[in-house]
């Protein structure tokens, strides 16, 4: 049993680590500056479930079917690292802000909800990864594979809970502060999407982990 519970908090651990809810929290106010408290809500209410179905269809079928076209789990990295560097840069270089929330209709709200906000900000290539790791280490035993999909339910949940109040945060700092942020934000998603492409450079050349 005290080694189910370790390997149970450890799930919760790396999955929380890399699901990063605090950071995640912010980039959510900054790709949903432009919608009001309504849309927002709902961005939120769709994008986590997104998320969530996508990374279990991975966890699931993700590591067979990288194998079925020859894809290794370094090439898959590194791709998403450059899908989401690209990304990063429109966020802190675009020189438009978000949209006026009168203009932001439930459309856009579902549109932003599915991209970025599921895939690639929550649904990155270090989420997959991840996720791919946990079911790849305990594929032996079924209840394992169970407490690895419950552990990213939770966090799921903690994500949702931090998203739907981050209205608060937002009329904290206005539509200016939120803009601000936004470039902010995609400074550090261009380093952590680096970060995942040097990563698997050094595996690939055999190199120390950076």
């Amino acid at each position: 049993m005290l080694i189910d519970q370790t390997l149970l908090v450890t799930q919760f651990m790396t999955l929380l680590a890399v699901l990063d809810p605090i950071s995640h929290t912010s980039l959510f106010l900054s790709v949903t500056g432009g919608l009001d408290r309504a849309e927002r809500r709902k961005a939120a209410l769709i994008a986590v479930p997104v998320a969530f179905v996508i990374l279990l269809v991975f966890a699931v079928i993700g590591q067979y079917a990288l194998a079925a076209m020859n894809i290794s789990l370094i090439s898959f990295q590194i791709a998403g690292g450059i899908i989401l560097l690209i990304f990063a840069l429109s966020m802190t270089l675009g020189d438009k802000g978000p949209a006026p929330a009168a203009e932001a209709g439930a459309r856009d709200a579902a549109s932003v909800a599915v991209y970025p906000l599921a895939v690639p900000i929550i649904a990155g290539p270090g989420a997959m990864l991840a996720i791919v790791i946990l079911m790849d280490n305990n594929r032996l035993t079924f209840v394992e594979q169970v407490e690895t999909v419950a552990m990213l339910a939770l966090n799921m949940l903690i994500l949702l809970g931090l998203f739907l109040s981050g209205g608060t945060v937002s009329r904290l700092i206005g539509r200016h502060g939120a803009n601000v942020l936004r470039r902010v934000m995609g400074i550090v998603l261009a380093a952590l999407s680096i970060n995942l492409i040097l990563e698997a450079m050094a595996k690939w050349l055999g190199l120390p982990a950076i």
